[in-house]
C-alpha cells in the first residue's frame, strides 16, 4: 500500500474501507447479548465478507483495546469494552 492509500476489505468484489468495516464489527458486537466468536460476527454482518476478514478486523479492534476476548474452544470470543 503507498502513502494515503486507505487500507480495505474485499466484499464480493467490491471494497470498503477498513474504518467503516470496523465500525460494522463492533456495532454487531454492541447489539449481541454476549460475547461472538468470528464465524457469529460474520453472520451478522451486512453483506458478505471472508471470515479471514472478520478475523483480521476483530484482531485489530482487540489490539486498540476496542474488544475483549475470551477462549472458546480453538477461537476465541469476542465483547465490546463497556
Amino acid at each position: 500500500m503507498g502513502a494515503g492509500t486507505p487500507a480495505t476489505a474485499v466484499r464480493r468484489g467490491r471494497r470498503s474501507a477498513s474504518g467503516a468495516l470496523e465500525c460494522e464489527v463492533l456495532a454487531a458486537l454492541q447489539r449481541a447479548d454476549g460475547p461472538l466468536t468470528p464465524r457469529e460476527v460474520q453472520d451478522e454482518l451486512p453483506g458478505a465478507f471472508t471470515y479471514c476478514t472478520v478475523v483480521t478486523i476483530l484482531r485489530r479492534l482487540h489490539g486498540k483495546r476496542v474488544l475483549t476476548r475470551t477462549r472458546q474452544g480453538l477461537s476465541y470470543a469476542y465483547a465490546a469494552v463497556r
